[in-house]
């Protein structure tokens, strides 16, 4: 079976292609420019080999879930990554020479690539990083082994914190129930109802005394026996010895049991806990100190998070500027169109159209002797001729109103405009310190580091 390249191979096939040494001082102009475009066609063919190999992999676990797609992709994405800056360096070279400016700083680039399959983290580093690695990841064997030791004790102290949880609710209900029932309204209620049958059972005996002698001696007994019904009431309500209160009793003695058994499961598991809690914050800080990247990640998500409101203002006002525009712009064209030369005189000829119209219809309908309809024609000229003056302030009125709006939406401009140089002013900053960060994250997570000092072109 042909053995598939890893990420490890395709490492030292980018370490191959000799990018480093296009910024030793002592190559000439030629021998820089032959290596340049060398490293290009090298750099190329290892990106298209480096992408499909990324979609082989994705391809091999089609059936996978997104998460473990991308944790399988992640040490050819962290390749791709340092092909991208590699290329950067290469064209910074390349401006640099056409510009006659000095050599940039010569770098290097971490000779191991490792991580953590499980976890999707992959690094890029050197001898020293990688051992530092196989350290952390020792340690973290002995944080698991511990967690996974103490995952027993953990089970069975869970399982008895929720086994007394629930039976704390119950005890809660239980207790509200006597409480309620050690109320005075609690006996008084059921005596006003005993009282209550009573009265009805008594009135009732009496109505039907002569009429149904038997309901009535009915009656009368249930009322004797709701009667006799009241001291036991009131006896039962001072007893505590009740059925409730007997198995509150017993769930008291549950939960105790419950207790002791937790604190002994606690008193076992202790120590353990103590110690894989004093682990993980070890293991923490030594991933915090080990990875400098991440450092770079946490002061970049303050700049981003800290400059988000400007950002989201600005995004705000650009939009707002676009819209205002449009209707400045609609505006401007009302206004011009109406402007135009000989524009008032072809709304005034048509008012002069529909008057001679008007005028010659009528002298139609007199000439034919329909005189009603002549009238009627008439009028609609007068008409016409009443809405010229109406016309023309009409006219002057609108171009005002155009001119209004005009002037509102420009201050309005305006002010958006000198609102936008204010955040700009104060977002600018944070943006350039953001764009900093990333190239500078980019570079660490790939495991560039800078080597030397810039030297001269020779």
């Amino acid at each position: 079976m042909i053995r598939q390249p890893s990420a490890q191979d395709y490492l030292d096939d980018l370490h191959a292609t000799g990018v480093t040494r296009l910024f030793q001082p002592h190559l000439d102009s030629g021998e820089r420019a032959a290596g340049i475009r060398r490293v290009r066609q090298e750099l190329g063919r290892l990106r298209s080999e480096l992408s499909t190999q990324r979609d082989a992999a994705a391809d091999a676990n089609g059936a996978a879930s997104t998460e473990q797609l991308k944790r399988r992709a992640a040490p050819f994405n962290l390749l791709l990554l340092l092909h991208e800056q590699l290329v950067e360096e290469v064209n910074d070279l390349e401006r640099s020479l056409s510009n006659g400016k000095p050599l940039p700083y010569s770098f290097d680039f971490g000779r191991f690539i490792f991580g953590d399959e499980n976890s999707g983290e992959w690094f890029i580093g050197g001898q020293d990083q990688y051992d530092d690695w196989l350290q952390i990841q020792q340690f973290k064997q002995r944080l698991d082994a511990l967690k996974a030791k103490g995952q027993p004790a953990r089970e069975q102290l869970n399982g008895v914190f929720g086994e007394l949880t629930a039976l704390a609710a119950t005890h809660e209900k239980r207790q509200q129930k006597i409480e309620s029932r050690q109320k005075r309204s609690f006996v008084l209620r059921r005596l006003g109802m005993l009282v209550v049958l009573i009265v009805v059972c008594g009135v009732v005996g009496v109505h039907y005394w002569i009429s149904l002698r038997d309901l009535s001696v009915l009656a009368f007994g249930l009322a004797l026996v709701c009667g006799v019904l009241i001291p036991v009431v009131i006896v039962n309500w001072k007893d505590p010895r009740t059925r409730t209160a007997r198995k509150q009793r017993k769930l008291e003695q549950q939960m105790l049991q419950l207790k002791q058994q937790g604190t002994q499961f606690r008193q076992s598991y202790q120590p353990l806990e103590l110690q894989i809690k004093a682990l993980e914050v070890h293991y923490s800080r030594m991933m915090d100190t080990w990875e400098e990247a991440r450092l770079v990640k946490k002061r970049l998500d303050t700049f981003i998070e800290e400059g988000q409101p400007l950002r989201d203002r600005v995004h705000g006002i650009r939009g707002e500027l676009d819209d205002l525009a449009k209707q400045r712009e609609n505006l401007q064209k009302k206004l011009d169109r109406r402007q135009k030369r000989g524009a008032f005189a072809r709304r005034m000829f048509l008012h002069l159209m529909l008057v001679i119209a008007s005028g010659a219809l009528g002298f139609y309908f007199e000439y034919t002797l329909r005189q009603d309809y002549a009238s009627v024609m008439y009028g609609l000229g007068a008409f016409c001729i009443l809405l010229v003056p109406l016309a023309y302030i009409d006219w002057k009125n609108y171009d005002g109103k155009l001119e209004s709006r005009l002037r509102q939406v420009e201050t309005r401009m305006r002010q958006l405009q000198t609102e936008g140089k204010q955040v700009m002013k104060r977002y600018h900053p944070v943006e350039l310190q953001i764009k900093t960060l990333i190239a500078q994250y980019k570079r660490t997570r790939a495991g560039i580091t800078t080597t030397a000092e810039p030297e001269s072109i020779v």
